[in-house]
């Protein structure tokens, strides 16, 4: 059985990416309107490389965050 390991991108990545700041993007994903981050410590967020894509792409749904 092969793993998945999911692509994961940083804030400023996220950001650079959406041309937005990180204010809006925090604003964003605390709303439900941008796929919430995985925090992997206190102050590392990491947010996944698909949802990111299906976000820029429209495809994105807020549902999509609970796989």
């Amino acid at each position: 059985m092969v793993e998945y390991l999911q692509q994961l991108l940083t804030q400023k990545q996220v950001c650079g990416s959406l041309r937005v700041g990180r204010t809006w993007l925090w604003r964003a994903e605390k709303e439900g309107r941008y796929p919430k981050g995985i925090r992997l410590t206190r102050r590392c967020v990491r947010y996944r490389a698909d949802l990111h894509e299906q976000f820029i792409n429209g495809d994105w749904t807020e549902a999509a965050n609970d796989d």
